[in-house]
């Protein structure tokens, strides 16, 4: 009896230094997190969306059908939001809007927010730049902003309408310049520029 007592003591001090050793490395994993989510210098695009797994066949989840999603030339936002969070978005439209500045506004001010950034983007061969069609940021707390030629699309649950209007209105500010139009006259009088 008395060679056993000396083993309990020491075994629990161990297992104990264990759990403490773990809980230690748990806490500072969290303090890393923390750390990663309050810079605001670096966003990192590759990070992989949060979303709440039900069960499923296989513990996986693939796409079988894509004729929904993609949809003209880039991604149908309202699919991808549904298959990106399992809900049906609510959705804001503002029209007429100049998207560089959008986008740059959007930048600035979600800049920590954003999960994750998807591009169509096209070359100009004239101007030897690249420019985009299309871009869906990604947000937390299940949002997502489109910014396409002229518009800005804002998808939401139904918790973030305070939200969603809020950027409606900061968005709205960007109103497009009117192209100024040239009449032409079609018929018998030559124009200028046609000959």
């Amino acid at each position: 009896m008395q060679t056993y007592f000396p083993i309990v003591p020491i075994t629990i001090l161990i297992v104990r230094f264990i759990v403490y050793a773990m809980q230690q490395e748990r806490n500072v994993a969290r303090e890393h997190a923390v750390q990663n989510i309050n810079t605001h210098d670096a966003v990192n695009i590759n990070k992989p969306v949060k979303r709440r797994y039900k069960m499923k066949f296989f513990f996986t989840r693939k796409i079988k059908n894509t004729d929904a999603l993609f949809n003209g030339h880039f991604v149908d936002v309202k699919a991808f939001y549904v298959l990106q969070f399992d809900k049906v978005p609510c959705v804001c439209f503002v029209g007429d809007i100049n998207v560089t500045k959008a986008y740059a506004h959007i930048n600035e001010t979600f800049g920590c927010e954003i999960i994750t950034v998807f591009q169509h983007v096209y070359f100009e061969h004239d101007k030897l730049q690249t420019f985009f069609n299309s871009t869906i940021f990604v947000l937390t707390e299940k949002r997502m902003i489109e910014l396409a030629k002229g518009y800005a699309q804002i998808l939401y649950t139904p918790k973030a309408y305070v939200w969603a209007n809020g950027v409606m209105k900061a968005l709205a500010e960007f109103k497009a310049e009117a192209p100024a139009f040239q009449t032409q006259v079609v018929g018998f009088a030559r124009q200028t520029e046609m000959n």
